[in-house]
Order: structure tokens, then sequence, then C-alpha cells
């Protein structure tokens, strides 16, 4: 199942992964295309900016030194009019007073008039040292750009130079820029005019609010962002670049429906192809999953013979580990019963009960660890320790058991030890108070290293000085000899544990090898 969802949902992944990656870099050219045609246009309209500030100067030059009357004479007419006649795109160029009285023209002589207001008189009347506007000329009432300029007369008067270029040669250069359906190409004043568009329009004033005006304050000189239109309500993205020193923006701009339309004719094929990468591998899945689950059962069926080989072997080898183990603890309850009728007293049937008490109690402690066979011995010393039947409530006996937990240990050295340990607590419980009501014995269990240590002390009489043999000691040496250990007996030296408990009466300390980790 899970090589069937991955052969659909691996190909279905990478290819949403390209379509983002494509739809991203489909945005990015559409994002250098936009620039680079607003910049295209920008150098367009400033060279021909340029030329007509060319024109402003030579008329400025030729009319700073003369009079009034001059600038009305027929000579400076036929100046202007040379100045018209060797630029072709211009529509005339004149000189006219700040309140549209008419001063001289290239296209009429001799001129009388005046017309209403104009934006560019009251620009150069404020103190503007350039202006830009597309209006409809006085005369021939023509379509074009006028671009006007200060002229300051020797007598202190300020006339102002117009010059003017057909806006249909302007249009037409926007049109072969935009050439895509749906793209515009524009011309905007700084001050949000939109004077002209690759599709016949009118000036209009774009709405503080307009993208292109927005993005200008952020970044006056150049950038790029998605927006409505506000003349055609058409989301594009455009690109905005300011022509110089000029107070004019050059714009361009692409539908965004343009651009997903182009990505969706790039994504399909390697779409189809992703499917059918996805097809194929489904089939192939499936096919795979089908030798695979064959196979699976095969292997199955000979696991399960390998398992039920592996567990009758197991079982054989516990048998024969169980039948070892009981016959070892037969044997050394045997030889406890043995030392115990070599002694002068005979069998004692509560010590002999304790000692396989404990025997016990350590193989249900192995039955309960994770392995069988290890436990930790502490808890084993513990439950010995507080056991009733080896320490009988009714002796007003106190034990205190301290022990250190992890102290694993096997068979070979928790059987020995537990039955060493019953055998100490049960000698002090016989021996160490005779003629007292009560008493306390503590039990230590502690790692020194790669030893264990393991001490059974008293408050008792201690040993006197001529200790009697007995069957329990011979027992005890026995065990510590199996377990490779060693064994010490101190009576009535003080306990130099350095937890002030001053002295004891009897003290055996058993130290034993602990296993490697």
């Amino acid at each position: 199942m899970a090589t069937r969802i991955g052969s659909i949902v691996l190909p279905l992944l990478a290819a949403v992964i390209w379509g983002v990656i494509a739809y991203r870099a489909e945005v990015d050219t559409t994002r250098r295309h936009a620039v680079d045609n607003a910049v295209l246009v920008g150098q367009y309209l400033e060279r021909m900016i340029q030329t007509q500030t060319v024109i402003h100067s030579a008329v400025r030059v030729r009319a700073e030194t003369e009079d009034f009357g001059f600038l009305r004479s027929r000579r400076f007419h036929e100046f202007l009019a040379g100045l018209e006649k060797n630029n072709v795109s211009m529509r005339g160029v004149a000189v006219i007073g700040t309140d549209g009285t008419f001063v001289s023209t290239s296209r009429a002589f001799p001129i009388d008039g005046r017309f209403g207001p104009r934006a560019y008189l009251d620009a150069i009347a404020g103190g503007s040292e350039l202006f830009i506007d597309r209006i409809k000329l006085e005369l021939r009432k023509e379509d074009a750009f006028v671009v006007a300029s200060p002229l300051q007369m020797p007598d202190g008067r300020v006339l102002v130079i117009v010059s003017a270029v057909d806006s249909k040669l302007i249009g037409d250069f926007l049109k072969g820029i935009a050439t895509r359906t749906g793209d515009i190409a524009s011309v905007m004043r700084e001050d949000g005019l939109l004077m002209i568009r690759n599709v016949p329009s009118e000036p209009m004033m774009l709405p503080p609010d307009a993208g292109v005006r927005k993005a200008i304050k952020v970044d006056p000189v150049r950038g790029w962002m998605t927006t409505v239109a506000a003349t055609d309500g058409i989301e594009r993205l455009y690109a905005y670049h300011k022509m110089g020193d000029l107070p004019l923006y050059a714009n361009f701009g692409t539908p965004t429906a343009a651009v997903t339309t182009t990505w969706l004719k790039r994504a399909l094929p390697v779409w189809v192809l992703f499917a059918a990468i996805g097809l194929f591998a489904a089939l192939t899945a499936n096919r795979l999953r089908q030798r695979m689950a064959q196979r699976f059962e095969l292997e199955t069926a000979h696991r399960r013979v390998e398992a039920a080989e592996k567990l009758a072997d197991e079982r054989i080898r516990l048998m024969r580990e169980t039948n070892h183990r009981v016959k070892n603890n037969l044997s050394l309850i045997v030889s406890l019963i043995n030392m115990q009728m070599r002694g002068k007293a005979g069998i004692d049937g509560n010590e002999l009960k304790a000692r396989i008490g404990a025997i016990s109690r350590v193989h249900d402690l192995m039955y309960q660890a994770a392995d069988g066979v290890h436990v930790d011995f502490s808890e084993t010393l513990r439950e010995i320790a507080y056991s009733p039947a080896i320490v009988p409530r009714e002796h007003g006996i106190s034990v205190i058991c301290e022990t250190e937990t992890g102290i694993v240990l096997g068979p070979e050295t928790t059987t020995p030890l537990a039955i060493i340990a019953a055998e100490l607590l049960t000698n002090a419980v016989k021996h160490a108070f005779q003629g007292r009501s009560a008493g306390t014995i503590r039990v230590r269990l502690n790692r020194k290293g790669e030893t264990g240590l393991m001490e059974v002390s008293d408050d008792g009489v201690g040993l006197p000085e001529v200790a009697p043999r007995r069957s329990g000691a011979a027992i005890i040496d026995a065990l510590v000899q199996q377990i490779g250990g060693e064994i010490s007996r101190d009576s009535g030296a003080e306990d130099m544990s350095g937890e002030g408990r001053g002295t004891f009466g009897l003290r055996m300390r058993v130290s034993f090898p602990l296993p490697a980790a």
C-alpha cells in the first residue's frame, strides 16, 4: 500500500514543486521583461525631451540679447520656423507670455491672440524650470506633447518657450513596445497624470492610492509591483522607471492572467510527463508488490519452519538447563543436610527450611527477570533480611537493610550468596542476643570497583573467646569458596563506617567478584 501510494504521491509532489518553481520563473521573466521595456520607453522619451531642450536653448541664446520687439519680427519667426523644419516630429515652437498672449510662433506670421489658461503657463510663472504636458494645440487642434521652459528677457520680463511634438509618434512607439494582448506601455508625470498609453486614451490623473503612485513613494527611481489598473480594472505586473532628471516615469505592465496562461502552456507538457511517470510507477509498484507478496509468503513459511525448529531447540535447551539447575540445587540441599548431620546437634528443621526458602526465593526472582536468569541481588537480599521465617517478629529484633541497587548477578553467584545471607542472619538471630529481648541486625550491600561487598553485623554479644565450630560456619565457608569470595569476621570492634554507630557485637563481611559489564 505504501509503495502504491508513493508511486502516485511522489510524481504528484514533484509536479507541484516543479509547477511552483516554473511559476516563479515565469513571474521573474515577466518582471524582467517589464523592467527592460520601461527602461526602453524612458530612454526614448528622454532623447525626445533632450532634443526639445536643445531647441529651447537655441531660442534662449537668440532671444536673450534682443529686445521684445525683435521677438515679434519676421526675422525671429523665420528663425523659429527653421528650428521646426530641421525636426520633422515637431508640431511648432513658440514664445508666449505667461498670460497666454502669443509673442511669436514658427507656424504663422504675424500672430496675435491669446488663449485660455494652461498648466504649463502656471508652472513656469510659479518658478518651474521645465514643464511637460499633453494638450490640443491652439492653432490646428493637433494632439501634442508640449515642453515649456522660461525665457528671461533683458528688461526683466519672463516669457515662456513652448515646443510641441506629435503625440502619435510617441503612441506608435509605445504600440511597438507593447505588442502582446493586454500589455500596457505608458508615460506618467510625477504628479500622477497618466499622459499617454499604447492604446488611444485621454490624459488621466491617477488617484493617490493607485499602485504605481504608492510604489513610487517607497522607491522613487525604479521598481515593480502587481496591482489593478485604474484605467481598465485589469490586474497586471507593472514596472516603472524614472527618466533621469525629468519629471516623468515610464511604465510597462503585463496582465497576471497572461503570466498564468503562459505558465500553464509551459507546465502542462511537464505535468503530462509526470502523470505518465506516476502511472508507470503505479503499475510497476503493483507488479512489484505482487512479487514481494509472493516472496514474503515463501519467506514467512520458511521463517515459521525455522522458528518452530528454533523453539524446539530452545525448549530442549531450557529443559536441560532446568534439569541441570534442579540437579545442582538438589545437590546443594543434600550437601546442607549432610553438613548438619555431621554436626553434634543433628538436623535443625528451621535452619534447613530457611536455607531451602532462600534457594526458592532466588528461583522466583530469576523466573521474573527479563532473561529468566539474572537478578538484582539487592532485591533478593532485602526479601531474605525482612523474611519472618528467618528473623521472627516475636524475637523483638529489628533489621536495617542498606543495599545498593544495580548489582546484577547470575544463578551461579545469586544462589550461594542468598544461602550465605540466610545463614548469617539465622546465626545472628540464634546466638547474638542471648539473655536479651531485643537487638538490631544491620545488612549492607554495595560495590567497590569490580568487587561486591555484603555485610551482616549486629549489636549483640559478639564471638566468645573460644568459638565452637558449627555446621553453619562450614556451610558459609564452603559457599564463599564456591563463588570465589572471601569472608572476614570482626567481633566487638568500633564501627569505622564514619556514620557514628559506635561498636558492634559481630560483623561478617563477604567480598565476591562481580561479573564483567
